[in-house]
C-alpha cells in the first residue's frame, strides 16, 4: 500500500475528503468514488468561527454535545468539531503539535462520533476476519484486545478495524482503522523492533502498527462471534474434574457458553462507543435498539486468555476462536465471573 498522502479514504461505510494525510484509513478505490455518495469533508478550521450550540446537560468543559454535534477541546493539542455525519473540522492549539497528534483524535473520536450521527453501532473493540467471517474483541483497556489482535494476525487472520468498531444494520463490521497500538511491554514481549515503530504520542510508550505493518481486509464482513476478553493467570497441566472425578488437560485459553441475550445486550451497551455521545447526541435509542438486533442475531461468549503475553501467543496457535465450543470445558465458566469489567 502506498503512503497515506492527503486525499480520500474510505472508513466506516463512509467516504473522506481529507486535506491531512491519514495513514490509519484506506484509500479510496477508484469504485467507491465513482459512485454517488457524497464525500466527508475533514478540513481544518477556524474554532472561533463555529456558531455557539445549545449543548445537552452530559456535556462536559471538554466535550460539547448537541443532536448531531459533537465537539471537543484539549489543551496543549487542539479543538475538533463534527457535524451531522458530513463534516470533521480541527485547528491545532499552536504550531507545535504534530499532525500525529492531531491523527490520534481524528480517527478516533472524530470518526466514532461522525459514525454515531450518520447512524451506525459504534463500539469500542477490535475486529479481525478470517474465511469471509468476523469477530469482535471487547474488553476493558487492560483486556489484551491488541495484543491478541496481533497474536492472531499471525496465525492468517486480518484486521478489519482497531479501537472503534462500527456495525451496519445488516450485521456487516464496516472495515475502519488500520492500525493498532501495543504498549512497550508487550512489543518487547512479541520480539517487535519497537525502536523503529513511531508512538502513537509523543513521550507515551506506546507504538503505532500501521497498515503497511498489517494485514488489513477492505471488505465489510459478516460478524458471525463476539467475545468479551478477560486477562487469567495462565493455567498449565492437568487437574481433577470435579463433576466427573477423573484427570483432565486444563486449556490456556476458554470461552464460557452463549450469553444470554440481557446480557449482552447490556455488554453491547456498555462497550458504545462513549455512551455520553450518544446520550449527548439524542441517540441513546438508536444504541439500544441497533445492539438489541445484534445481541439478536450474533452469539456472545466471554473469553478468558492468560495474562502472559508469550502465553497469550504460544495458546492462540491451539485454538479456532470461530469455534467457540473447542474452547469450552465441561465445567462451564459463569458469566458473572467471566469479566472484570
Amino acid at each position: 500500500m502506498p503512503p497515506a498522502s492527503p486525499g480520500t479514504y474510505q472508513a466506516f461505510g463512509m467516504l473522506l475528503s481529507s486535506s491531512l494525510a491519514l495513514p490509519e484509513l484506506m484509500p479510496a478505490d477508484a469504485v467507491s468514488l465513482s459512485g454517488s455518495e457524497p464525500l466527508v469533508q475533514l478540513v481544518e478550521a477556524d474554532h472561533q468561527m463555529w456558531p455557539e450550540l445549545q449543548v445537552s446537560p452530559h456535556s462536559t468543559p471538554t466535550l460539547q454535545l448537541a443532536p448531531q454535534q459533537w465537539r471537543l477541546e484539549l489543551e496543549g493539542i487542539g479543538w475538533f468539531r463534527a457535524t451531522s455525519g458530513e463534516r470533521l473540522e480541527w485547528q491545532r492549539w499552536d504550531d507545535s503539535v504534530s499532525d500525529r497528534d492531531i491523527r490520534t483524535f481524528v480517527v478516533t473520536s472524530g470518526l466514532g462520533a461522525l459514525a454515531i450521527q450518520r447512524g451506525a453501532l459504534v463500539l469500542h473493540g477490535t475486529a479481525l476476519e478470517r474465511d469471509g467471517e468476523a469477530i469482535l474483541l471487547m474488553g476493558h483497556p487492560a483486556a489484551g484486545k491488541s495484543t491478541l489482535a496481533w497474536c492472531l494476525l499471525q496465525e492468517g487472520w486480518r484486521l478489519l478495524s482497531s479501537e472503534l468498531v462500527a456495525v451496519s444494520p445488516d450485521g456487516l463490521v464496516l472495515p475502519g482503522m488500520h492500525q493498532l497500538k501495543l504498549w512497550h511491554d508487550a512489543a518487547v514481549a512479541l520480539e517487535l523492533n519497537w525502536q523503529q515503530l513511531p508512538p502513537v504520542r509523543k513521550g507515551l510508550k506506546r507504538y503505532a502498527l500501521l497498515a503497511h505493518d498489517l494485514d488489513c481486509m477492505s471488505q465489510p464482513t459478516p460478524l458471525r462471534l463476539i467475545y468479551a476478553l478477560n486477562r487469567a493467570k495462565e493455567e498449565s497441566g492437568k487437574e481433577d474434574d470435579p463433576e466427573e472425578g477423573v484427570e483432565v488437560e486444563k486449556v490456556s485459553i476458554r470461552a464460557s457458553h452463549n450469553f444470554s441475550q440481557t446480557a449482552a445486550l447490556m455488554r453491547l451497551r456498555n462497550n458504545a462507543f462513549h455512551a455520553r455521545m450518544y446520550r449527548g447526541m439524542d441517540a441513546e435509542a438508536q444504541l439500544f435498539m441497533q445492539a438489541a438486533a445484534l445481541a439478536r442475531t450474533v452469539p456472545m461468549h466471554a473469553l478468558v486468555v492468560p495474562d502472559g503475553i508469550k502465553s497469550m501467543a504460544e495458546s492462540i496457535k491451539k485454538v479456532d476462536l470461530l469455534q467457540p465450543e473447542s474452547m469450552q470445558q465441561r465445567k462451564e465458566i459463569k458469566e458473572e465471573g467471566a469479566s472484570n469489567d
